[in-house]
């Protein structure tokens, strides 16, 4: 289990301030909702986590490392990421398994073919998400729903101590969405995960966290603890 601090920190892209004087410790083993409205800032926050992109100012502390160019390779290893939209040309013919697959070659090495017992859990991974039927099929053939789904097993091939969810239902049925939540608070339980979700369903992020944090435009307005929850 990891803990995640991070010490007043602001993100600039162009001219644009994009996150402003951000300041929040989370436990090990915590499960904190994210909400706001769109362009708040909260994808922003989940690739800074991720070391996608640095802070211009304060600094992200993960696990006790200071997150920066030389110690990013170390805190992607632990951080399974599902970003809300990850585009692929149809006309490339990546299959879906082997996007799954991709989420541990960071700890096998990219050209490390994959051996049996791997390509048996990125299956079993796939048959727990109900996308078993598309193990074969290209990636840019599939729906949405699916897509969501695969990234999500992607996210988790290389057990991670973090997992970072960017509107991970948003294109999933409701039956599909209540099973997911059943799976991501076991894994949580089982696992001790630290998971940060983003969500526009207030709902949604009160069945699964324990704590959540407010944003508009780019800060941190308030948090509030949810009980009941994992």
């Amino acid at each position: 289990m990891k803990s995640v601090i991070i010490e007043n920190a602001s993100v600039i892209r162009g001219n644009k301030l994009i996150l402003e004087d951000i300041s929040f410790s989370v436990k090990p083993g915590e499960c904190i909702g994210i909400y706001g409205s769109n362009g708040a800032g909260k994808t922003t926050l989940l690739t800074l986590i991720n070391g996608l992109l640095f802070c211009k100012k304060g600094r992200v502390i993960i696990d006790n490392i200071v997150l920066s160019q030389k110690t990013v390779r170390q805190i992607r290893i632990i951080t399974g990421y599902v970003p809300q939209n990850f585009e692929v040309d149809p006309r490339i013919p990546v299959l879906s398994k082997t996007v799954v697959l991709s989420g541990c070659y960071g700890k096998m090495g990219l050209f490390h073919f994959p051996d049996q017992p791997i390509l048996e859990k990125a299956y079993g991974l796939m048959k727990k998400l109900d996308v078993e039927n598309v193990f074969n099929r290209p990636f840019g053939q599939i729906s949405g729903g699916e897509r969501q789904k695969i990234m999500i097993a992607r996210a988790m091939m290389q057990e991670p101590e973090i997992l970072l969810l960017d509107e991970p239902f948003s294109s999933v049925s409701h039956t599909s969405k209540e099973k997911i939540i059943e799976i991501i608070k076991n894994w949580h339980k089982e696992k001790g995960l630290t998971i940060f979700l983003v969500s526009h369903e207030k709902n949604t992020i009160e069945k699964l966290c324990n704590r959540v944090f407010y944003i508009d435009n780019g800060r941190i307005t308030s948090q509030e603890t949810i009980h009941g929850t994992i």
